[in-house]
């Protein structure tokens, strides 16, 4: 009985151990199954780094304020700038240095190729030397000031740049340094509310040396890091259903940032189209030394771990952009509601339209507008709001200057409120124009002194001043000062009279 207490004992010791080594772990969290889970960087023979959290005290415990985040039509405009050829771009020139291994001359020219696209980004750029395990290299850190002078909170994006020895890393890790780069080159147009930093890091698969110690310099430096989004094979899909799935790793503390991408994925369903997997807790990517110093971090993965994962196939060709293009939406969008999007462009001011002021039912008339100048001379689009229910879609892009030409007819008699609205390139959207009145009835009866008379194949056009213009069904008698009258000839039924009569020529004109 004895031995049986003993062993007893044992177990129930052991029990304790095992259970207190899953605090990692969220009780709210559905574990995945364990093939998901990304395998250790590549020289890395080793279990979870060892390190001592007893003396880490958080920058910041708070959550930022998350609630209210409503879908923006800067982001969508934002997210729906990246496409193939932006990541198939990045993806080429990174591949292109070969093995990136971290201290060798591939990984120190992909240095050089970051640092320099962020420089032509005109953010502000640095290298990160950092020099721990017998390796000195440098991470790549771009940043992009928030605008809101109350505020230090800091959001970044990263992914790590080197490469295992023999592989070209397209995958591995280029999809995310792919994101970090597609990210700063499109949200670089935008202002923030918060601060934005891209960071390409070096060292990871020699043991997140890179990320390790960046991290240890941000805490000393007390940077108050809100939350941090890496990027890490998020380009491999073999078929449609893998595709539509990508892999979110989190720690307790991080709950929120995944609750917040989630929702982000909802509101931005159309553009990103992903199932979201909450796949538990993982160390073995650049997030983790985020999460060792208490700071909130997510890990995205694909969602089927890369068949050519270190190896020489680590190629372009064996990815899936379109994958890697969806999961890149996700995480900038995620990023730039986080950061709180401000569009930086002034919209364009709302034109003045300029049509006939009545016609008849059943028949499409022409409105044309001023010149639309944008204050930044960014291409323009435009909207139509006819007042009869309908509108036109967003037509354009016209270039700055143009005039915008719109036509449209109407079933019913009425009085009809013509209203338009442009937006520029990036978003930014003016209000509605002053409305342009048209009335439209089955019958009309104008008569006025003639001005001015043009006459052609296809048309009678009529300049008339002090008029006056009876409309049937419904019936209303309207002074004018002036009115432009244009006539088609072929479609006309009803009758046009011109005279004389002291000295003055006058028009009648009754249509049908």
């Amino acid at each position: 009985m004895r031995n049986i207490n003993i062993i007893y004992i044992i177990c129930l010791g052991v029990i304790i151990i095992l259970l207190s080594m899953t605090s990692h772990y969220s009780t709210h969290t559905i574990i995945a199954d364990n093939t998901i889970w990304p395998p250790i960087p590549g020289n890395m023979k080793c279990d979870e780094p060892i390190f001592d959290v007893g003396s880490i005290q958080l920058i910041s415990d708070s959550i930022p304020e998350t609630t209210g985040v409503i879908r923006d039509v800067n982001i969508v405009d934002l997210i729906t700038q990246i496409n193939e050829s932006m990541i198939l771009g990045y993806l080429q020139n990174l591949t292109s240095f070969g093995p990136r291994v971290t201290g060798e001359t591939g990984c120190i020219q992909a240095a050089e190729y970051l640092y320099n696209e962020f420089v032509n980004m005109d953010l502000e750029v640095r290298y990160h030397n950092w020099i721990t395990g017998g390796y000195n290299s440098n991470n790549i850190e771009a940043t992009l000031p928030g605008n809101d002078p109350a505020s230090d909170d800091v959001y970044i994006i990263c992914g790590h740049y080197d490469t295992v020895p023999g592989s070209p890393g397209a995958d591995d890790d280029g999809s995310g340094v792919a994101a970090v780069l597609t990210a700063a080159q499109v949200m670089r147009q935008y202002e923030f509310n918060h601060t934005i930093r891209f960071i390409a890091f070096s060292g990871e698969e020699e043991g997140l040396y890179g990320s390790y110690m960046y991290v240890q310099d941000a805490y000393n430096n007390g940077d108050d890091i809100k939350g941090v989004l890496n990027a890490d094979m998020i380009g491999f899909a073999l078929n449609e259903n893998q595709a539509g799935s990508l892999n979110v790793f989190e720690d307790d503390q991080s709950e929120w940032l995944y609750d917040f991408t989630f929702h982000v994925n909802e509101l931005y369903d159309y553009y990103i189209d992903l199932q979201l997997i909450h796949a538990g807790w993982t160390w073995g990517s650049d997030h983790y030394y985020f999460w060792e110093y208490g700071y909130s971090a997510l890990f995205y993965h694909e969602y089927e771990f890369n068949h050519y994962y270190h190896s020489p196939n680590d190629i372009i060709a064996n990815m899936n952009l379109t994958y890697d293009v969806k999961g890149t939406r996700l995480i900038v969008a995620t990023l730039a509601s986080l950061a709180q999007v401000n569009s930086m462009n002034s919209p364009p001011n709302p034109p003045a339209i300029y049509g006939p002021h009545f016609g008849k039912i059943n028949f499409d008339y022409s409105f044309s507008t001023g010149a639309i100048s944008d204050p930044d001379g960014d291409q323009i689009f435009c909207l139509w709001d006819w007042d009869d229910g309908s509108q036109s879609s967003w037509l354009g892009p016209y270039d700055s200057g143009q005039i915008i030409s719109g036509m449209h007819q109407w079933s019913e008699p009425g009085v009809y409120m013509i209203q338009i609205k442009v937006k520029d390139f990036y978003g930014a959207v003016s209000n509605w124009s002053e409305p342009f009145t048209i009335t439209i009835t089955s019958k009309v009866l104008l008569i006025g002194f003639v001005q001015d008379v043009n006459t052609s194949e296809e048309a009678v056009i009529l300049s008339m001043k002090l008029g006056v213009q009876l409309t049937f069904n419904p019936f209303k008698i309207n002074r004018l000062s002036f009115v432009q009258v244009v006539i088609l000839n072929d479609e006309t039924q009803g009758y046009i009279g011109q005279r004389f009569i002291f000295g003055q020529f006058y028009a009648l004109v009754l249509s049908d």
